[in-house]
């Protein structure tokens, strides 16, 4: 399955999960997580996952219009085009593998930045300092 959607408390334990192929049923049961009133003001996140790529986190005790609030905010989730990369991504010029350790807005912010792409985002957000 290409989507993983699912709930995931401080600690990383996971629950609710839903893996699909769709991407409208990504999109509906991501929709119907970050909907739940059950679970504002508390330290829950709902994720949106691609391919191992974070496409969008939801974070309930994050205020409304927060960049890791996705209330009204669901257009503008950076969806992969067609079927998403898959495998090694093209070589840089002067490239290189590295490893970082983000957090997880963080992560959000530069996948989003990215369209998707965490690489990319974290170019961006570089290129403008």
């Amino acid at each position: 399955m290409s989507y993983r959607i699912y709930l995931q408390t401080q600690d990383g334990s996971k629950f609710e999960r839903t893996e699909t192929g769709s991407r409208s049923i990504a999109a509906a049961a991501f929709e119907g997580l970050i909907k739940r009133d059950d679970l504002k003001k508390t330290p829950v996140s709902a994720y949106l996952v691609y391919l191992r790529t974070t496409l969008a986190v939801h974070q309930f005790d994050a205020p409304e219009g927060a960049q890791n609030n996705w209330h009204g905010a669901l257009d503008q989730i950076a969806w992969p085009a067609g079927t998403g990369q898959v495998g090694r991504p093209a070589e840089l010029d002067g490239g290189g593998r590295h490893n970082v350790y983000l957090d997880t807005a963080s992560v959000a912010r530069a996948v989003k930045l990215g369209k998707g792409n965490l690489s990319e985002g974290i170019r961006i957000a570089l290129s403008r300092i």
